[in-house]
């Protein structure tokens, strides 16, 4: 009996240091308590700062394709008179010598007769210079591979032999 005692002794006192590490080191098996939750401060309210708008001040917006742009200004409504009518659909039909300078007498599309000075705005343009047998103009264009956002349009008189 007493090889069977000396076997379960090193077993019982395995298992008792096992179950009950605590109590064996002279500490008191006692449960923890659970820490008690910090109270949870409510941040101050803080000034939420504007969304950001997009101010367009005559400039084109980036996002929007240059194509639908150069559509829609060809749609846009026209002034009447001279400020309607484009570079293309005028005709100088004569110049005429004033103490001032010259004056150019064009034909548009819609069969009117207009006098133009140096400085006349037009649709797409304005008159620039006019000479005696000839008017230039500075026709605004909305081509991005274009360097330059305008082209010079140089309309002649056409001379007419007589018979």
């Amino acid at each position: 009996m007493k090889t069977r005692s000396r076997l379960a002794a090193p077993a019982l006192a395995a298992t008792i240091l096992l179950l009950a590490p605590d109590a064996l080191r002279g500490q008191a098996a006692s449960p923890t308590p659970a820490p008690t939750p910090a109270p949870v401060a409510k941040p101050a309210e803080q000034e939420i700062a504007p969304a950001y708008s997009y101010e367009v001040g005559g400039r084109r917006d980036p996002f929007r394709s240059l194509l639908v742009r150069n559509a829609a200004e060809k749609d846009r409504i026209r002034p009447p008179g001279l400020a309607g009518v484009m570079v293309d659909e005028l005709e100088l039909q004569g110049t005429i010598r004033i103490r001032s300078g010259w004056v150019a007498m064009m034909r548009a599309a819609d069969n009117r007769s207009y006098l133009v000075r140096k400085g006349t705005t037009l649709f797409d343009g304005e008159v620039t210079d006019i000479a005696s047998n000839e008017v230039t103009f500075r026709q605004n264009v909305n081509d991005p591979t274009n360097p330059k956002p305008f082209r010079e349009v140089v309309k002649t008189l056409a001379l007419q032999k007589k018979q």
